[in-house]
């Protein structure tokens, strides 16, 4: 018996040491290596919830907490063939050896080294990451996020890696992170010299802590994050710092976290080499937030973001996001101010200077897109305003290959938006600067927009435009390739239009054509509830073409019978540009100006209230797409001063006949400018039977505020001109005159008020059907026997009147009229700024000077309402020096009294 109880116990002896070295051997020699690689490949593959492999030998130091050591694991992408999730050079790790009798998995205190992750977005979405946690029902989200916060309640459902790591201490050193989106184009590189995951406060509490640098930026990480208690989370990237501090939200609130995101960029430049961007903005940035994250949307309120950049310039935005993770509730405040505050940039005197000053918007959802409501438009020019804008949509943002941040696929409409105004598609392909761009698209105006005022009825028959546009920058500089418009659903006019602009603001690579037909222009009037003028046809064309410093354009404008073309040709010669231009007509007919004047008044009165005004009824307020503020306009960029000093000018007028009156007429100048010197003139105009020649001056260089006027009339019907001021006194004689002035040419009514110069009238071989004047000059008995009543008529030899002019101060020593026995002196003086006159007229006969004038007179007071005093037994005048002689070679229209000897 004892026999075979030692046999038994020898064999018993035997068996353990042989599963002893069998278990050994297992665990330890290299002949098993691939059966315990194999182990732990399935039971960590089950642990992360993807594919797991080793490539490496497998070590294990036995014991009740036992040390696994791994080498050579790599986890393979799920999405991305040919590509590793992640690559580890070793991996350490305790397997609880009583846990796993009792068929549950424990593992801890992981070790790894030389970890390299790759996390990449390919260019058709898909990742090298399976995410996890995507469940269609919000309670099985829930559930597993109430595992991840409670660290002793076993795990049903797998959740990724990243549960995995959540309850676990692990150590990395020597990491490497890609994160490669090319979807959106950034990349950041990790290199981190540690990454620690430590289970704190017996478990409690996760504490997270990395050392390293991102993108050759200096970055760290220091988080704790407590199970059911408020964590925090600190990181550096290079001078940005970040904070996050927050809770999970209970379970049976919905789950997920909150807090509070505050950012400091630091120097903005550095910021924008951590995510590699171009360094084209300098200057610091400051951002907070409240964010909440639960059941797959990102919440965020009380945003702030303020960047100040180094030159001065300002951008601020604030408002909150409902669901960033899918682009919905947008409600944002956006400035931008492109100057230091306080100093705007200089106003624009020309296009080249145009610059935007400012932008901005209130920016809100419109289903998946946005909507700009408010938009402003700040130049140093003029300001423009933009209702509404939206929706807008961006396809993508992303990084560019060579480091620009970009807006892709960006879908955009102006207006109402069951009929936008503008539809149009484009990118920007480089955000931070505001270049790159292309946007092409369609413009419907309906004549609405603009005749609202006037009524359905009146909007409806003036139909509207249609155009299609683009514009780039692709060449450097803003480019409009084209934009073609024309008229549609009306009979009242006829717009046909063209334009291409290769560089906006020079005008070089400029196509221009335009066309505007109105075949009846009552019609046009009528149907604008104006008042209608037979003008006829009308017609406007204009063409221009612009190619480097060469332009040249023409306009024609028809109405009625009549026509007028002009063209202007501009090229450089030894670098100052020459201008000749040609303005010209075979036939004006002044019937057809009168209307087409007239008609340009009526049009001027769109928008004129009714005499009668009626009450207003509530109507919904409609807004106009566009609003032009007051302070400027963009004809304020044209410098007519500039274009003459900076060009040498050649403007012919030749009108060939001027029909509708008495006579043939003509019109014949020229208008040119060189170095400085402005001529126009001499202008000769003939028109029926009279004639005008007169000649214009400035001088830019010494005195450019001032314009010089002067010239000659003659052949003007003395009769006519008494019936065209209201005196039906038959007359006739023909008028000639002279005048040289010269004022302020900043308008019209400076010029007549500032003016100083002389001028002069008069006539010859004349009559007048009256005698008074020899009445004035004789007195009564002499002229009751005089041949000029008896006739009815009184001959004019001459009229003379010489006057100074001087800032609205008309003086006159000696206007002299003269008959064959009468000659009539005035002198004084007529202010039409002050509204007022002194004049003193003696008639006497002729070379009678020393005579008793029978009749002078006085005009004195106002001007507008002067008073007329007859002097009453006359006046006798004398010289000082005693002459009273008569010369026999006596000058008619020369005072007598200056003619003594």
């Amino acid at each position: 018996m004892a026999k075979w109880i030692s046999r038994i116990v020898k064999w018993a002896l035997g068996t353990t040491v042989l599963l002893l070295v069998l278990g050994w051997m297992v665990l330890a020699a290299p002949f098993f290596s691939n059966f315990r690689a194999g182990v732990v490949e399935a039971v960590l593959s089950e642990q992360i919830g993807q594919p797991l492999y080793v490539k490496g030998d497998v070590s294990v130091f036995p014991g009740r907490i036992s040390r696994i050591m791994v080498a050579g694991v790599t986890i393979p992408s799920e999405d991305v063939s040919g590509t590793n999730l992640a690559e580890l050079n070793l991996l350490e790790l305790d397997l609880n050896l009583v846990a796993l009798l009792n068929r549950r998995v424990d593992l801890n205190n992981l070790t790894v080294d030389g970890l390299r992750l790759n996390l990449l977005t390919q260019a058709d979405g898909s990742t090298s990451w399976t995410p996890r946690n995507r469940f269609p029902n919000p309670e099985i989200e829930t559930k597993v996020d109430a595992q991840t916060i409670a660290p002793d309640s076993p795990i049903t459902e797998n959740g990724g890696i990243l549960d995995f790591l959540r309850h676990r201490t692990v150590s990395f050193t020597s990491v490497g992170l890609t994160v490669d989106d090319q979807v959106s184009g950034f990349s950041f590189i990790f290199s981190l010299n540690n990454l620690n995951l430590d289970q704190l406060d017996d478990g409690a509490r996760l504490g997270i802590t990395s050392l390293g640098s991102v993108n050759g930026q200096a970055f760290e990480i220091d988080g704790s994050y407590p199970t059911g208690a408020p964590f925090t989370t600190r990181a550096k990237f290079g001078e940005l710092k970040l904070s996050f501090d927050g809770s999970a939200v209970p379970p049976e609130r919905g789950g997920g976290f909150m807090g509070t995101l505050e950012l400091d960029t630091g120097e903005f430049g550095d910021f924008l080499d951590v995510i590699g961007l171009e360094r084209v903005l300098e200057g610091s940035g400051k951002l907070s937030a409240n964010l909440t994250s639960q059941s797959g949307a990102l919440n965020i309120a009380n945003l702030s973001a303020v960047v100040d950049l180094a030159e001065g310039q300002q951008i601020m935005a604030e408002g909150s996001v409902e669901n960033l993770l899918k682009a919905d509730g947008f409600d944002l405040s956006f400035n931008a101010r492109f100057h230091p505050e306080g100093h705007p940039p200089a106003p624009a005197k020309e296009l080249k200077d145009l610059k935007l000053a400012g932008i901005s918007a209130h920016i809100i959802s419109a289903g998946q897109s946005l909507k700009f409501d408010d938009l402003l438009l700040t130049t140093n020019a003029f300001d423009q305003g933009l209702d509404q804008v939206g929706p807008v949509s961006i396809g993508r943002i992303r990084r560019t290959p060579i480091g620009q941040l970009a807006l892709e696929d960006i879908s955009l409409r102006v207006g109402p938006r069951e009929r936008p105004y503008i539809v149009a598609k484009g990118n920007i392909r480089n955000l931070l600067q505001l270049n790159q761009l292309d946007l092409a698209g369609t413009l419907t105006a309906p004549a609405s927009l603009v005749l609202k005022d006037l009524g359905d009825d009146v909007a409806k028959s003036f139909g509207g435009i249609k155009a299609d546009f683009a514009v780039d920058d692709t060449q450097g500089f803003l480019s409009l390739n084209k934009l073609d418009a024309v008229t549609v659903n009306t009979d009242v006019w006829a717009l046909k239009a063209h334009v291409a602009l290769g560089n906006i603001t020079d005008l070089d690579g400029l196509e221009f054509d335009f066309d505007l037909d109105i075949e009846d222009g009552a019609l046009f009037l009528g149907s604008l509830k104006l008042e209608e003028v037979d003008t006829g046809p009308l017609e406007i064309s204009a063409s221009a073409r612009g190619q480097g410093k060469d332009f040249s354009t023409t306009l024609g404008l028809a109405a009625g019978t009549s026509r007028l073309d002009a063209s202007l040709n501009t090229t450089v010669s030894e670098g100052r540009p020459k201008i000749d231009g040609l303005i010209f007509s075979e036939q004006l007919d002044i019937n057809d100006l009168k209307n087409a004047i007239a008609g340009v008044v009526q049009l001027g009165r769109i928008g004129e209230p009714d005499e009668v005004e009626e009450l207003e009824t509530e109507k919904p307020k409609v807004q106009p797409l566009i609003l032009p503020k007051e302070e400027g306009k963009p004809t304020d960029l044209v410098d007519f001063e500039k274009l003459f000093l900076g060009s040498d000018l050649t403007v012919s007028i030749d009108i060939k006949q001027i029909s509708g009156q008495q006579g043939v007429s003509s019109v014949s100048s020229e208008l040119t400018a060189q170095e400085g010197q402005v001529q126009l003139g001499p202008l000769e105009v003939t028109y029926g039977g009279g004639y005008f020649n007169i000649e214009a001056k400035m001088d830019l260089l010494e005195t450019p505020e001032l314009l010089s006027v002067s010239g000659a009339t003659s052949g003007w019907d003395f009769g006519k001109i008494l019936d065209a001021v209201g005196l039906s006194i038959d007359a006739h004689g023909k008028l000639r005159g002279r005048f040289d002035v010269t004022g302020n040419r900043n308008s019209i009514k400076t010029f007549i008020n500032s003016m100083y110069g002389s001028a002069s009238i008069s006539m010859s071989n004349g009559d007048v059907a009256t005698s008074l004047l020899e009445l004035a000059g004789l007195g009564i008995f002499p002229w009751l026997f005089s041949e000029e009543l008896h006739q009815g008529y009184t001959d004019i030899t001459c009229v003379v009147a010489p006057v100074r002019i001087n800032a609205g101060n008309v003086t006159f020593d000696s206007v002299v009229a003269e008959t064959a026995s009468v000659q009539l002196v005035a002198r004084g003086a007529v202010d039409w700024r002050q509204d007022t006159i002194t004049l003193r007229a003696e008639p006497r006969r002729v070379g009678r000077p020393l005579a008793r004038s029978a009749w002078p007179f006085d005009v004195t007071g106002k001007l507008s309402s002067p008073n007329f005093k007859l002097d009453v037994g006359g006046t006798r005048t004398k010289r000082t020096d005693g002459a009273d002689d008569m010369p026999a070679d006596r000058k008619p229209c020369v005072p007598d009294l200056q003619q003594l000897e």
